[in-house]
């Protein structure tokens, strides 16, 4: 055990000292210079940050300045000296207490020593204006300059953009505050950081120069990714799947219309479907997941298949019964949307299946029977109080032409606050679509049921309708430099067309057949018809002005109506795609679509993806493994 009260000679002696001051026993009875300064700083050590090796070790010797050489405006006379060089000159004794008073001077040595060991006044002014300099610039201006160092610099600049709570980047999850500290741990989440910065650069000076920076980084990102999953044959990490939600968000930012993003979407949807990584940040996972699923679910409504989501290991961790009382607002609205939406694909295939197979009441029963559960799950007070704890009302329209069918808009307090709502009446409008088919195609059999009343399903729907147009501003507002929110919850305004194309056809029925009753009040029929097509019309041109900023072709009203019929579970067109696949043909990547539907789709999700390449076929044709993981 180290004693710190000793003095300097018994330290060194390593012998017993009785810490007498100002001189111990020991040191009295040799005469020689007693001290005590173990413990205290002794010297400014000044280093260059700039001149170190990989390994850390300084490549020039740095400079000592002894603190203790002008301490009080004396010496430090135990510094660089020896205890041959003083002489006592004097020792008297104090006239109370024990202890003597001793005069040492230094044995002379000539002038020239004498001058080095004490500086002159101008020497002391000199250093310490040195030492001041040294504090104020050099190392107060330094920044780390190790490439680690410098790739989470540009990842936080990129977060910069607007406050926390109104993050653009905050549409993928928590997890990005989180991807600062994990820089330095794995190869490919740091090349994954470094395309995403680059795809930046191109998004905002689309340049060719600042393109190529991107595309090789892109490179780099993806081989280091493909070795990475190639070890992983068993389970995932944590930290390659957030690398592919990096390449995702990289991908968005180096052309949407590319659809080089649903590579790494349908790759995480498989990794992930029978539960979560390994290795795992538990206070960020259950956002990652929160903002991923929802791709495959809207997905897999178009495309006439079951979610992959869609298993008991998912249904039975997001079930309402399951989830603590004592867990968080937000935790419980969205764990409950998600197990709604998740079953919400099934329902429409079952619906779509038994209209197209009218003497099959085993599918028929089936659907009605999941459309019930999921009504009695609708999580609709949730939703009603996180809108009065982070939502408020403003009296500004979001569009002055529909101001009197929406006469305000919806301010948030958060970004995760809009896109939870949003989704909520995302849901809200795609089961009321499927509900009302159920009414319609099967009165018989729905009537003695548990669904809601017909008059109940379309009210809903146009509600939705309503406050999704509220939060239309909210986005645009937030971030106009970086319209990410736009995007993504105008991708879920667009479905609100449906509810708006559903009131239409109902007033065009109901005014055809009122045309032979004189008596009828037509006049609110036909001002009701009229609002009905305005909100039609706006919702198609803001979605496609949205569109336009991404260079993403206009979405054409035959299009959007046979999305529409398709959702309630009504026939998929031949035309519409319900694949994405990419292949390599000469060494580029080439998009190719399925259309049809394949009935092992609807039992057990496949698919076969490879990713963007760089020229090199061989690298181009490594498929996608559902049972291991994907190789690009």
């Amino acid at each position: 055990m180290t004693i710190t009260d000793k003095c300097e000679i018994c330290r060194q002696r390593k012998v017993k000292c009785d810490q007498q001051k100002p001189t111990c026993s020991a040191c009295r009875k040799g005469n020689r210079l007693c001290t005590y300064s173990f413990g205290r700083i002794s010297a400014f050590v000044v280093e260059d940050p700039t001149k170190f090796s990989k390994h850390g070790k300084p490549k020039a010797a740095p400079l000592v300045y002894p603190l203790g050489q002008f301490h009080d405006g004396r010496p430090n006379l135990t510094e660089h000296s020896s205890e041959a060089d003083f002489q006592t000159v004097t020792e008297r004794a104090p006239n109370h207490r024990h202890g003597a008073f001793r005069t040492l001077a230094l044995v002379s040595r000539g002038r020239a020593n004498a001058i080095r060991r004490y500086p002159s006044a101008q020497q002391k002014k000199r250093l310490e204006i040195h030492l001041e300099h040294l504090k104020t610039s050099a190392l107060m201006t330094y920044r780390p300059s190790s490439h680690t160092m410098i790739l989470a610099n540009r990842y936080i600049s990129l977060l910069n953009v607007s406050p926390p709570e109104h993050q653009p980047f905050a549409i993928l999850g928590s997890w990005i505050l989180s991807i600062p500290s994990r820089i330095g741990s794995s190869a490919h989440v740091d090349l994954a950081v470094e395309y995403l910065a680059d795809s930046m650069n191109f998004y905002k000076e689309g340049n060719f120069s600042n393109r190529r920076t991107a595309l090789t980084s892109k490179a780099k990102a993806l081989k280091e990714l493909q070795i990475a999953v190639d070890k992983e044959k068993s389970r995932a990490t944590y930290d390659t799947i957030l690398a592919m939600k990096i390449h995702f968000a990289a991908e968005v930012l180096m052309g949407i219309n590319n659809f080089y993003h649903v590579i790494h979407a349908t790759a995480l949807a498989e990794i992930l479907r029978k539960g979560p990584p390994a290795g795992l940040d538990k206070e960020h996972y259950w956002d990652f997941l929160d903002n991923t699923y929802i791709d495959d679910v809207t997905e897999a409504t178009v495309a006439g298949r079951v979610s992959v989501y869609d298993n008991e290991f998912y249904l039975n961790t997001t079930c309402p019964s399951s989830i603590p009382a004592d867990t968080s607002l937000n935790f419980r609205a969205s764990a409950s949307i998600m197990h709604i939406f998740i079953q919400i694909p099934r329902l429409i295939c079952l619906t779509r299946y038994a209209i197209d197979h009218p003497n099959d009441t085993t599918s028929l029963v089936s659907a009605i029977s999941l459309a019930e559960s999921l009504w009695l799950l609708d999580p609709c007070n949730l939703i009603e109080q996180l809108m009065h704890d982070s939502a408020i009302t403003v009296p500004t329209p979001p569009f002055n032409d529909i101001a009197d069918i929406v006469p305000d808009s919806y301010r948030f307090t958060s970004v995760a606050s809009v896109i939870l709502a949003s989704r909520y009446w995302h849901l809200c409008i795609t089961l009321c679509g499927v509900t009302e088919m159920l009414h319609a195609r099967f009165p018989g059999y729905t009537e003695n049921s548990l669904l809601p009343v017909l008059a109940t399903v379309n009210k809903k729907d146009i509600d939705a309708a309503i406050n999704l147009a509220r939060c239309v501003r909210y986005p645009l507002d937030t971030c106009p430099s970086l319209p990410l929110l736009p995007l993504r919850i105008h991708n879920t305004f667009m479905i609100s067309i449906s509810s708006w194309y559903r009131l239409t056809r109902r007033l065009e029925c109901q005014q055809d057949a009122l045309k032979n009753d004189s008596e009828a009040p037509t006049v609110n029929i036909a001002e009701q018809l009229s609002g009905s097509q305005r909100m039609e019309k706006w919702v198609t041109e803001e979605c496609n002005r949205m569109n336009e900023l991404w260079h993403v072709e206009p979405a054409r009203k035959k299009f959007l109506t046979a999305v529409v019929e398709n959702m309630c579970g009504g026939p998929i067109p031949d035309w519409l795609p319900t694949r994405v696949r990419f292949e390599c043909e000469d060494g580029n990547m080439v998009m190719k679509f399925d259309y049809g539907i394949e009935e092992e789709w609807i039992k057990s999700p496949k698919t076969r993806i490879s990713s963007p390449c760089d020229g090199n076929k061989d690298d181009c044709e490594a498929t996608y493994d559902p049972k291991t993981a994907y190789l690009w």
